[in-house]
């Protein structure tokens, strides 16, 4: 079974959940924090919907990814291996069994990043294949290839379209989440940055695209600010989110 083809969505019983988080390390030397990497470590184990009877929703956390392209492409292939063994030890702790063997470890997943360009939350709205000029912390680019458009076109990706979108409603989930937290600044967004956080997601996508799966996935950009309330913030808006897509059809 090959990667493209492999897995499908669990089946969890008692209705449950499982929800994979990932978050950025440093982005430098010179920086101290990475604010979606402190908000992913805050986050509970455990939400409950708030349908009737409760549904349980189990936050399984990821390794904080390096910021490389490299890095990036490791952790999708991981995140969407059936088999993965960079969840098996949160989804352990869970108690959670699935029925199936070969199937997805995860109902969706939420990849978080840090924005210093925007003072609030952005739920990013798609994903660019091509165009990410700079240089990661290796001091690589992703590796591309010349065709008739004027941008190369990355390499991994040739196959897949230039843009790739969620299936989720994002303006909704935007406005859904802006009602729930009205005094903290909301938006979506469609630029994402092309750099390793719009790799990650466009990455995501693509992986999902490839194996003919719903592209259940989500980007999330939190403000780079660090102090105990921003964090704190942080992870209601997470759990926000969690909670409002664990109620939305696909």
């Amino acid at each position: 079974m090959t990667m493209e083809s492999a897995g499908s969505w669990p089946k969890v019983p008692g209705g449950a959940m499982v929800v994979g988080v990932t978050a950025f390390g440093l982005y430098a030397e010179t920086h101290d924090f990475n604010a979606s990497m402190e908000v992913l470590d805050a986050l509970p184990d455990i939400l409950y919907s708030n349908s009737t009877p409760p549904r349980t929703i189990h936050l399984v956390k990821y390794p904080h990814i390096r910021v490389t392209y490299d890095e990036v492409t490791k952790a999708v292939r991981d995140i969407w291996n059936a088999s993965s063994a960079s969840w098996a030890e949160t989804i352990a702790a869970t108690g959670v069994e699935f029925g199936e063997k070969d199937c997805l470890k995860v109902n969706f997943v939420l990849h978080l990043g840090q924005m210093r360009s925007y003072p609030g939350y952005s739920l990013e709205k798609l994903g660019n294949r091509d165009g990410y000029v700079r240089r990661d912390l290796d001091g690589k680019i992703p590796q591309t290839i010349a065709t008739s458009s004027e941008t190369p076109t990355e390499l991994q990706f040739a196959s897949c379209p230039p843009i790739l979108y969620p299936d989720f409603d994002v303006e909704d989930l935007a406005m859904r989440l802006k009602s729930a937290m009205p005094n903290t600044l909301i938006r979506a967004s469609t630029a994402a940055g092309r750099f390793s956080c719009e790799y990650m997601f466009y990455s995501s996508l693509a992986e999902l695209w490839k194996r003919g799966l719903e592209k259940k996935v989500m980007f999330l950009h939190v403000p780079a600010r660090n102090s105990n309330e921003d964090i704190n913030t942080g992870v209601e808006v997470v759990k926000n989110l969690v909670l409002e897509i664990s109620d939305t059809p696909i």
